[in-house]
């Protein structure tokens, strides 16, 4: 059985870099190819907690994936699957699909030209776009969870002319495996996304967007902007960007925006009622976003890297008007097979996000009053991290690397779990920290009377281990 070359390989749009991706079947019609990922993670963690230690320590497997990709003639495909802790879905349908994605010539466009069907990222946002596997950090940076787009099922139309590239597409909203439900509908503009600019070779195309490129052989550049719209559609008793169960980014998260699914009935501003089928108010959602990168090859086969990012979004609807603003900057440095880089990422929320309890006896209010309050989350001031990171890639690439970084965030929100203070109640629980998996959503635990906010400086230290092919 012949194998494909890399030219080959890249001139069909198939990644192909060492490591990642095995041929398993070429014909002149067919090229079927296997990749999987394994990633596990230790996290040791500071979090000033007047309950608990203050020191934790934790160890997950974060991510186990297996894929096939390939072309069947001129058409390209790729399925991807997850079954690690991160694919905690939470719907009724826990499936492990990340992406299923057909690229078909569109031959209107000539050369370059394709149109994608099936779930897919959806283009937006560098960070967002990055493929985890050839990051040199364990996680994303913390303004991601503000502006992350996640995956998404749909369709969009890419074209490439020169160092000139572009999409646009269309997409459920309602994120990654969601399940078939015929319910009544008022609908509104679909969610649309577009990201376009200039790429000299920095990423394989505006889907595959690959953080470090360890055999950088020439300077490579690229620099794009992108926008995301709709008005929500209303379907059954929720909406369609409520619909979604993972991934959720702030901005769309009832925990963070008070207004997204809110109804009359009461409380300040009619604000407090969970909405129902008559009083649930269609949003209008945007996403502005603009990135840069650069690497430059130096002697000796080292390379240095920079990128950047900005991204402004908001929601609205007749109960009120949100926004959500991040940035982030990084650089690395690469020596032979050690990666040494630092990351600047902040995230600033709205001083309107937070949560709205309408619970008898909310926070604030006398006992058995059932009164609409806003919970301060501490949530309007800026969330700065600073994380530097060493890698260390133990086979060529990103095969086999061992990955160490440590995230200092600054003016780190916190839900302290008190019990409600009630008497006779059980030793309180603990302090939560904004940002992990778990405290991103534990903000709701405010709504119980007694249970407070804080800001602190959180460190940790992070260690992931990745082997791939």
């Amino acid at each position: 059985m012949k194998r494909a070359t890399l030219a080959a390989l890249l001139s069909l749009g198939i990644a192909a870099a060492p490591g990642w991706s095995m041929d398993v079947f070429q014909n002149e019609k067919l090229n079927l190819n296997i990749y999987g990922r394994g990633q596990m993670i230790g996290v040791g963690q500071y979090v000033p907690d007047p309950y608990r230690d203050h020191l934790r320590v934790y160890l997950f497997m974060k991510q186990a994936r297996l894929g096939v990709k390939g072309r069947y003639e001129d058409v390209k495909f790729d399925t991807q699957m997850a079954f690690g802790g991160e694919n905690v879905n939470g719907s009724n349908t826990d499936l492990g699909l990340l992406d299923f994605v057909a690229d078909i010539p569109l031959k209107p466009l000539g050369d370059d030209g394709w149109f994608k069907i099936g779930q897919f990222r959806v283009p937006y946002s560098r960070e967002g776009l990055s493929d985890r596997g050839y990051m040199d950090y364990a996680e994303r940076s913390i303004g991601t969870l503000g502006s992350y787009q996640a995956r998404d099922y749909g369709l969009a139309i890419m074209k490439t002319k020169g160092n000139w590239t572009g999409t646009i597409g269309t997409f459920s909203s309602g994120g990654r495996d969601v399940p078939q439900r015929y319910l009544p509908e008022r609908l509104g503009v679909p969610y649309m996304a577009t990201r376009f600019g200039y790429n000299d070779g920095f990423d394989e195309d505006i889907y595959y967007v690959r953080a470090v490129e360890t055999e950088a052989k020439r300077t490579v550049k690229a620099v794009m902007v992108n926008a995301i719209y709709m008005q929500d559609t209303l379907i059954g008793h929720s909406s369609a960007l409520q619909a979604r169960t993972v991934d959720k980014n702030l901005l769309i998260d009832a925990g963070f925006n008070p207004y997204i699914n809110q109804g009359g009935g009461g409380g300040a501003n009619g604000l407090g009622t969970i909405g129902t089928t008559r009083t649930l108010q269609r949003g209008n959602l945007f996403w502005l976003g603009a990135d840069a990168a650069a690497r430059k090859p130096l002697a000796g086969g080292k390379s240095v890297g920079g990128e950047v990012e900005v991204n402004w979004g908001g929601y609205q609807n007749r109960y009120g008007v949100i926004h959500l603003a991040n940035a982030r900057a990084q650089g690395d440095v690469q020596i032979a097979n050690f990666g040494v880089g630092v990351r600047y990422s902040v995230l600033q929320m709205d001083k309107k996000s937070g949560f709205l309890s309408s619970a008898a006896g909310g926070t604030g209010t006398a006992a058995g009053a059932n009164v609409a309050q806003r919970v301060n989350n501490n949530l309007g001031k800026p969330i700065h991290e600073i994380t530097p990171s060493l890698t260390w890639r133990i086979k060529k690439g990103h095969t086999l690397k061992v990955v160490a970084d440590m995230p200092i965030t600054l003016n780190c929100p916190l839900w302290y779990d008190n019990m409600g203070n009630v008497a006779g109640a059980r030793t309180p629980l603990g302090a939560y920290a904004f940002g992990d998996a778990t405290g991103t959503t534990q903000n709701s635990l405010l709504a119980t009377p007694g249970n407070t906010t804080g800001l602190k400086t959180v460190v940790q230290g992070r260690m992931l281990f990745q082997f791939q092919f």
